[in-house]
């Protein structure tokens, strides 16, 4: 046994994950080290940098295409890291549906991730890459698919840069996913209570940097989602209005809206609040969302 190896056994980092290891949360990957959480656009590129003791540093944005900013800012970004480390959130050429009857075998999770087609059978597109969130009361799932041609120009430029990619992912899916969950988790609490009353329908909005993802649930069944990427700025809420109004207002009195957004999407809410008196909305919303999401993810 190295010396090395003998120094890790007492302060434990043999029992530490290696930082490419995408199966467990980023701030465990990186405990006192500096990281970089990277978002990109399809007008540009935002970033916040995070410190040896995981708080959040130094944050920018700049507009232009992918390989022109990490030409431009490889240097500062490997500056502001400790050995290049990034996290890549993708909020462009993605697409969220919403699907019925895929299976639920142990180990499909993963499986769609390596073989696609053998965890979607018809439904698998060649070229994309994908993810799955279930419906646990119904045979409803979200399904996330992303350009594997986009995912692999990105790895490539990041690399010519000199920076290493610890995950890539959608943070606008993680976003919707955790809103989903706690939607979840508040509709297991109200049933353990016993309530004569229904729950009624809720309507879960998630906004990230422009990109927005909107759905209905009906008692347990998702009946209707909607997603766009870049779809929005902050000067222009319009295309943002005509996708999430329709549904709030099919929904109709009595419904409720769980809103979670990054803090250019603050706005949304207030739209949605003018144009659906009556909705309840519940803001689940952090200060910087998306980076707290890359971070503890």
């Amino acid at each position: 046994m190295k010396l090395q190896d003998i120094k890790d056994i007492l302060t434990f980092a043999s029992f530490r994950p290696e930082p490419d290891d995408s199966t467990v949360s980023w701030d465990r990957r990186f405990p006192k080290r500096r990281s970089l959480l990277v978002n990109l656009n399809r007008d540009g590129v935002s970033w916040q940098a995070l410190d040896r003791g995981g708080a959040m540093g130094e944050q920018g944005a700049l507009g232009g295409e992918l390989k022109e900013v990490v030409g431009d800012m490889a240097e500062e970004w490997k500056g502001l890291t400790d050995d290049g480390w990034c996290a890549v959130s993708v909020n462009h050429r993605f697409v969220i549906s919403l699907e019925t009857n895929l299976t639920r075998k142990k180990g499909a999770e993963e499986q769609i991730r390596v073989n696609p087609k053998a965890a979607l059978g018809s439904k698998a597109e060649r070229g994309k890459r994908y993810a799955v969130k279930h419906n646990p009361e119904s045979n409803s799932s979200a399904l996330l698919a992303v350009d594997e041609e986009y995912i692999k120009q990105i790895e490539s430029i990041f690399n010519s840069g000199g920076l290493k990619i610890g995950r890539i992912c959608c943070g606008l899916y993680g976003m919707f996913s955790d809103a989903v969950d706690q939607m979840l988790l508040a509709r297991a609490d109200y049933l353990k209570g016993k309530h004569e009353e229904s729950l009624g329908k809720v309507i879960v909005i998630a906004c990230c940097e422009g990109s927005v993802c909107v759905m209905t649930a009906d008692e347990e069944r998702w009946v209707e989602l909607r997603s766009r990427s870049s779809l929005y700025t902050p000067d222009d809420l319009e295309p943002a209005r005509n996708i999430i109004m329709p549904l709030v207002e099919n929904a109709g009195t009595g419904s409720q809206v769980v809103f979670v957004s990054d803090q250019e999407g603050a706005a949304i809410k207030d739209m949605v609040a003018s144009g659906a008196t009556g909705t309840v909305i519940s803001d689940i919303s952090r200060k910087d969302g998306l980076w707290s999401l890359l971070k503890e993810k």
